[in-house]
């Protein structure tokens, strides 16, 4: 699950760095959010180890959550970038 974990971070970090968001701080929240969320799961899969069937489902939904928060993100860029070309201010 390791490899996973450091494959879905790095991922996140490049796409991050192809959308460059005008504000640095939206990196580190994002980072951090994910940082996050992954402990968190990946604490609850160790606990869940010796149930049987309960193991797996929150990595699963951890990297849905890391796609819907990828496509946010694109949706969120979109949105500035159609506000910097119609020059409105934020």
């Amino acid at each position: 699950m390791l490899p996973l974990l450091l494959l879905v971070l790095v991922l996140m970090g490049l796409w991050l760095s192809v959308l460059h968001f005008p504000w640095q701080w939206i990196t580190y929240l994002v980072m951090g959010l994910e940082i996050f969320t992954a402990t968190i799961v990946f604490s609850m899969e160790y606990q869940a180890q010796h149930i049987g069937g309960a193991s797996g489902w929150g990595s699963v939904a951890w990297l849905g959550f890391n796609v819907g928060l990828a496509m946010l993100l694109g949706l969120c860029r979109i949105a500035i970038w159609l506000c910097q070309r119609l020059e409105f201010q934020f």
